[in-house]
């Protein structure tokens, strides 16, 4: 089903009516069609149609669905029933209306440029009626018919073009002279291009005769007749190519068989431009005058004869690749100084040659040849294997041949001679021509004609050299990396002998660094330091470095100084610094573009000068030791000893005589007695005597008296042993019994009360003799204790 205007025209007026049809164009229901009315003034028409009923409302469009882009047109909404009447654009409402007596909405729509969707409804009613709008262009007059017929098929195939897009819905049909067909028909695609296919139904036909027809609901466009001659729509069939055999310097293509007798060939190597040529060859096809060892993609097409049929399309491609052939070209050889190894007495240089090209190479390289021959006629051979393009040769006054070798030769053999440049004074200069390339100058290092040789490579990397020969005093260095810092030489190649000239920072473009260097210190005194800092690599250095500088913030004063050190240097001595001092400290690197940001901060601090003191006063003191050492010496000898020994025993303390003490005399007027037990023993048997025990007898005086006996007393002393022992008996019972358990605790308090005598001078000192000489016997004379310097009584 689809909806169909019909028109009824009278002059100025006419009818349409709106219905839905069947496939044929006629009413299926007369009672369901809709009668309307247009209205034409001044070969203007205005048209009411419905075009979307609901529950609610049905919409129409002054212009249809489908509308020119850019017009303007109205949308109109009858609602069934009274509300409050909405109308939306896009999901936007446009409009709105209260409750009124009309039931009609309407809303002049303008300049319409793309496609909308109109509705309205009730407010408080969600259930909307509504319309698509489309916006495009009426076909333009068909053009550019081209048809075709395949070989061995009786179809035949045309396309033809409207000039530009419809945007809307468009029906392209071709009708065929002759044909009973009404016409074949199909839609425009996006880009404007109708395609139709139709049969051959006499194969005797030599001729066509078609009309072309486009059409939509803005407008429709015919052309024809169009007359085609069937010959020369002739297509063949796709070809193919069978099999592909090379040499090093042309191919042969075998196809398959076929009547045609013109082949077109086209061939190129991998990513480049195709040539083309034809052949008349119907089975085999010879290509001449490639490349060794390169990829070549083959295709065919092929035709009836040169003014008869179409080309067929191209065969799938066919690849095959070219033999290998020896390299028929030198390499080109370079050479540099290196410092020579220190057991080694030749020289020392390093050989630098350039890859070949694919063009030269004529295959693969396997290897390269390197000789090295001295002037005394002594050979060395070496291979270096790719990628390797340089190689390390100590010699005395020697040549070097390089060549290059694959599966199928060798290269010719490039012989260079290995001297000792001069040093050439003459001032380089070079300019900038854009990022990647420079303009290098210098002065005649010779006469006309000299050639040069202009080599350059990246900082630290000598591995990436490259070098030009050039027979003026001008170069133009290419392939440069930006913020890349370059260093080079200009050498001319005279007969007597070589001739340098150097050059560093060559940038073709340059900032400022991206990174600083670290500082760290070297040494520090009170009023100077040393600091070095660190590289900073290549890729953060964004060009060549000109200087460092060096910034020293003193941190009592806040204040900040700078020093400026020249590039390559990497150390500096700041002095002029305060001692007990702290600072922070930082370096920066600049290139031409400015200058780069500070690395890490140094903190350190300037040491004190009281430690130059501290080394004077540990050399005094060294001294003083010595001289008591040597003193020590010195007393060893009797003499001075003697002398030594009468001024220490003046420095000793005056011990008073216990005799003449309060104590001492107390304890004679009390006539107290202590009383000894001793046991009885046989003074004829040859024995030692037990030990004496000695009891410390408290008595009422201040003080307490200790009397000892030795085992070696007189014999005067045994004869009153009785008479002792009844003094002990009349003391014990007078006084008491003491425990044995007492008797020990007393013993050893009495222990510890001596011990607590022991910072009396020591008469074994190494400097004294014995003071006291007691002939073996501990009397009251020779111990005098004066007990009210030691002892409480009270």
């Amino acid at each position: 089903m689809s909806l169909a205007l019909v028109r009824y025209k009278s002059h100025r007026t006419s009818r349409a009516l709106c219905s839905s049809t069947g496939e044929g164009g006629d009413a299926l229901d007369g009672s369901t069609a809709t009668l309307q009315l247009t209205i034409s003034t001044n070969d203007q028409t205005e048209q009411f149609c419905p075009m979307g009923r609901g529950a609610v409302c049905t919409v129409r469009s002054s212009k249809g669905e489908e509308v020119l882009l850019g017009s303007s047109f109205t949308f109109s909404c009858i609602f069934n029933k009274q509300c409050t009447k909405l109308i939306f654009r896009n999901g936007t409402q446009i409009k709105y209306i209260k409750k009124n007596i009309s039931k009609e909405l309407s809303v002049n729509i303008e300049n319409i440029t793309e496609f909308n969707t109109l509705s309205c409804r009730c407010e408080g009613n969600p259930e909307p009626c509504g319309i698509d709008i489309k916006p495009g262009y009426p076909p333009d007059i068909p053009q550019n018919l081209t048809c075709v017929q395949n070989m061995n098929s009786h179809n035949v195939s045309c396309i033809w073009t409207t000039g530009r897009g419809t945007i809307i819905d468009t029906t392209c049909q071709l009708r065929v002279h002759g044909d009973l067909h009404l016409g074949y028909r199909s839609i425009m695609n996006s880009t404007g291009f109708c395609h139709s296919t139709f049969p051959i139904k006499s194969s005797v036909m030599s001729q066509l005769v078609v009309w072309l027809n486009v059409s939509n609901t803005l407008g429709i466009k015919t052309s024809g007749p169009h007359t085609i001659n069937l010959i020369n729509i002739v297509k063949p069939s796709m070809p193919e190519i069978l099999n592909v055999s090379c040499s090093s310097r042309w191919c042969s293509l075998h196809i398959d068989n076929h009547s045609m007798n013109l082949v077109e060939i086209q061939y190129s190597a991998v990513n480049v431009i195709w040539d083309t040529f034809q052949n008349n060859d119907k089975s085999r096809l010879n290509i001449s005058s490639l490349h060794p060892d390169t990829m070549y993609n083959f295709q065919i097409r092929r035709k009836i004869n040169h003014t008869v049929g179409l080309w067929s399309d191209w065969s799938q491609p066919k690849r095959k690749k070219t033999k290998e052939e020896a390299p028929d070209k030198a390499l080109d050889v370079w050479y540099l100084q290196e410092l020579k190894p220190p057991e080694s007495k030749s020289k020392c240089f390093r050989i630098f040659w350039k890859e070949l090209n694919i063009s030269d190479a004529k295959g693969k390289i396997q290897r390269y040849n390197i000789s090295v021959l001295e002037q005394k006629g002594k050979s060395n051979s070496i291979i270096a294997v790719p990628p390797s393009r340089n190689q390390s040769i100590c010699c005395y006054n020697c040549s070097v041949s390089v060549s290059a070798v694959n599966s199928e030769g060798q290269s010719p053999v490039k012989i260079i001679q290995l001297r000792l440049p001069g040093l050439h004074t003459g001032l380089l200069s070079h300019k900038p021509l854009n990022n990647h390339s420079i303009a290098l100058f210098w002065p005649k290092f010779d006469i006309a004609g000299t050639e040069y040789v202009v080599h350059w490579y990246p900082v630290g990397n000598i591995e990436g050299i490259q070098w030009i020969r050039v027979v003026d005093t001008t170069a133009h260095i290419t392939g440069l990396q930006p913020q890349e810092c370059y260093q080079g030489a200009v050498t001319a190649l005279r007969s007597s002998g070589p001739k340098m000239a150097t050059i560093k920072g060559i940038s073709s473009w340059q900032s400022a660094p991206e990174q600083g260097p670290d500082p760290e210190l070297h040494w520090k005194k009170t009023e100077s330091s040393g600091v070095a800092w660190s590289e900073i690599p290549q890729k953060k250095r964004r060009g060549c470095l000109k200087k460092y500088t060096v910034y020293l913030m003193d941190n009592l004063k806040g204040d900040i100084h700078n020093f400026s050190v020249d590039h390559p240097k990497r150390q500096y001595v700041i002095s002029g610094l305060s001692p007990r001092q702290c600072y922070n400290l930082w370096v920066t690197a600049w290139t031409d573009a400015g200058e780069g940001p500070r690395g890490s901060v140094l903190p350190f601090c300037t040491p004190l000068d009281s430690e130059k003191m501290l080394s004077l006063v540990i050399l005094a003191g060294g001294a003083v030791l010595l001289a008591c050492l040597i003193l020590l010496c010195i007393c060893q000898f009797s003499s001075v000893h003697r002398r030594f020994l009468c001024c220490c025993q003046c420095l000793l303390p005056i011990i008073p005589d216990p005799a003449n003490s309060k104590c001492a005399k107390t304890y004679a007027d009390d006539q107290s007695e202590i009383k000894f037990y001793l046991d009885q023993w046989d003074s004829s048997v040859n024995e030692e005597p037990d030990n004496v025990e000695v009891e410390e007898v408290p008595y009422p005086s201040i003080c307490t008296y200790i009397k000892s006996f030795s085992q070696e007393s007189s014999s005067s002393d045994a004869t009153q042993f009785t008479r002792i022992t009844d003094i002990m008996e009349d003391y014990i019972s007078t006084h008491g019994a003491i425990s044995g358990g007492e008797e020990e605790d007393e013993y050893e308090k009495g222990e510890r009360s001596l011990d607590e005598f022991e910072f009396f001078p020591s008469t074994h000192s190494p400097f004294l003799e014995p003071l006291v000489l007691t002939g073996g016997k501990l009397t009251l004379d020779v111990v005098k204790i004066d007990c009210s310097e030691f002892l409480d009584c009270t």
